[in-house]
């Protein structure tokens, strides 16, 4: 596999993915405190564990596919028990953005639990939307 060297120019645009930024861009799109903390808490692990540079290219590459860590149902769906009413109104607003049922949008993961199948969609399509908000 060939990995896509960053140019300069590349590299300056992912300036502002910051931690910082990104659970600011969380409360704005209607998180709420515990379920950011709970996401951060992952992003802050990917983040020291690589460094700050490889940590914005990873998360704006991510583009509407979820981070490895949130790949275990079984993690994904005791999030979901614990955030139910923020998972299912952003799938509801997903549904009315897109004008598809989640179901259509999730077509690619028929194979886990409904619950793990909402928490990825919107983790994933909110993270790819903070990505590009951030992107100068």
């Amino acid at each position: 596999m060939i990995k896509k060297i960053f140019s300069l120019k590349d590299r300056n645009s992912l300036v502002n993915i910051t931690l910082n930024n990104i659970q600011n861009k969380m409360c704005e799109i209607g998180f709420n405190k515990k379920f950011a903390e709970e996401l951060m808490i992952i992003l802050e692990k990917r983040f020291n564990k690589y460094g700050e540079k490889e940590f914005q290219e990873w998360f704006y590459k991510l583009h509407y596919r979820i981070p490895e860590e949130l790949k275990d149902e079984l993690l994904v769906i005791k999030i979901y028990d614990k955030h139910s009413l923020l998972i299912e109104e952003q799938v509801k607003d997903l549904e009315k953005e897109t004008k598809l049922p989640w179901e259509i949008q999730t077509e690619d993961l028929k194979n886990i639990h409904e619950k793990a199948r909402k928490v990825q969609l919107v983790v994933s399509d909110r993270l790819s939307g903070i990505a590009l908000d951030l992107l100068n």
